[in-house]
């Protein structure tokens, strides 16, 4: 449902009514118009909203669940426009418009609660030739149309990438990034994480991160939320090819993750609820709906630091509703063992299971990388509940893998794959498939 709002629009310092329209424009503008509808189908107001330059947005009130949805028509100027879409307050997501003619549907961010929402719609790429000029008509804004609950979606893993980032000419990581946002419908993907060690090293000119950025971007433009957890790899502890950069100060070098913190923050990842340290995505929640439950991605640093347990006990104790993904870097080897070291970190695997992940009823899923290639295992926690860990790391040097995990809350089920889009490949051996999984409601 959409709540009209009574508009003026201040244009140039005159203000501007929309009387003659069918009904009142439901959006104010800022550095922006009301303007007549040129697209389809024609919105009941007869009007869209005319965003021209990156300091343009359309605000707006609509009231229900689910996800936002925006309608827009755009004008190509050597690319099409991209909004950046703010719900109350909170940075859900962009999206790119790809059509002249048709408003279309754009969904975007993760799905939310019933509410009245303040939704702000912003031009981020705004661009200008000598022939042509990139802007953006928004027509309407709205919150998904209750129906029936589609019970089965899909989130990915994305493993190990360090040996795609080595090299500028390389496109694995973006192509895999593309696939999965040009499949997005087919799999209903609700969820993209990364179980660490996104780049290899860090150079001057921190080329391996601007890479990585770069491939992580369709993710963002499409609006579907994502995270990161931290490796070794992407921490000042590892050095050119690897090695380590400083060996006396390998302990406190494993938390620096300055430069991590400024390719990649929080407002990208797109669903983050909280952090540990702010500023800093190394211990972050997300959360999201999907198959009509509550869902949350935790996602740790490596070997993580007593405190930032604690924290993430807090954290899952208080969302006792959500279906909690754990993502950290290192805890299950190639043979499906937790592993056991500390290596040079705080605390070993073995603790983190100990004191979070088989304390909680609501606990569902782990997912590491760092050793090995892929594995799973299956332990009950304290309260009786499975809790299923996949690894998958990879570091391959052809191609792209990625795991794919569909979720069906109606079959209480799982099933996963790894897929690689770049030579087409799967890896039948890693097919996995679980019922009676327990979700949480």
């Amino acid at each position: 449902m959409i709540v009209a709002l009574a508009v003026t629009v201040a244009v140039g310092g005159v203000s501007v009514g929309t009387a003659n329209a069918a009904e009142p424009s439901q959006f104010t503008v800022t550095d922006g118009a009301i303007r007549t509808a040129t697209g389809t189908p024609t919105p009941a107001s007869g009007t869209h909203a005319s965003l021209w330059g990156n300091t343009s947005y359309a605000t707006t009130s609509v009231t229900g669940s689910g996800r936002v949805l925006i309608g827009a028509i755009g004008d190509n100027c050597q690319g099409w426009p991209t909004v950046r879409v703010t719900v109350d307050g909170v940075s859900v997501g962009q999206t790119t418009i790809v059509s002249a003619t048709s408003y279309g549907t754009y969904p975007v961010g993760a799905a939310l609660g019933a509410g009245q929402h303040a939704v702000r719609i912003q031009f981020v790429n705004d661009f200008r030739a000598e022939t042509c000029d990139r802007n953006v008509h928004v027509a309407y804004a709205r919150m998904e149309t209750p129906g029936a609950t589609d019970t089965k979606f899909s989130i990915a893993v994305l493993p190990d990438t360090q040996q795609e980032v080595l090299d500028s000419t390389d496109s694995r990581f973006r192509n895999r990034t593309d696939w999965l946002v040009q499949n997005r419908s087919t799999l209903d993907l609700r969820f993209v994480t990364h179980s660490g060690d996104v780049v290899n090293w860090d150079t001057p000119d921190h080329s391996q991160y601007v890479i990585a950025r770069d491939a992580m971007r369709p993710i963002e433009t499409a609006g579907i939320p994502y995270s990161l957890a931290i490796g070794n790899h992407d921490t000042q502890a590892t050095g050119v090819g690897g090695s380590a950069r400083d060996p006396a100060h390998t302990r406190e070098l494993v938390r620096d993750t300055t430069v991590f913190n400024r390719y990649f923050t929080a407002g990208q990842f797109g669903a983050v609820k909280g952090q540990f340290e702010s500023g800093k995505v190394d211990n972050s929640y997300s959360t999201f709906e999907a198959g009509g439950v509550q869902w949350m991605v935790l996602t740790l640093e490596l070997w993580p630091r007593v405190e930032a347990v604690t924290w993430a006990r807090s954290v899952v104790a208080a969302h006792p509703r959500h279906n909690v993904i754990v993502v950290t870097h290192d805890f299950i080897d190639g043979n499906g063992a937790i592993e056991q070291s500390a290596s040079y970190g705080a605390t070993s695997p073995q603790y983190l299971f100990d004191n979070l992940i088989k304390q909680y009823a609501n606990i569902r899923f782990v997912f590491s990388g760092h050793v090995g290639v892929a594995a799973n295992r299956v332990d009950t926690g304290v309260n009786g509940n499975k809790i299923y860990t996949f690894l998958q790391t990879f570091h391959s040097n052809t191609t792209n893998p990625v795991r794919l995990v569909e979720i069906d809350t109606a079959a209480n089920s799982l099933r996963t794959w790894i897929h690689a889009p770049y030579t087409n490949q799967s890896f039948g051996e890693y097919d996995r498939s679980f019922t009676g999984i327990g979700v949480v409601r």
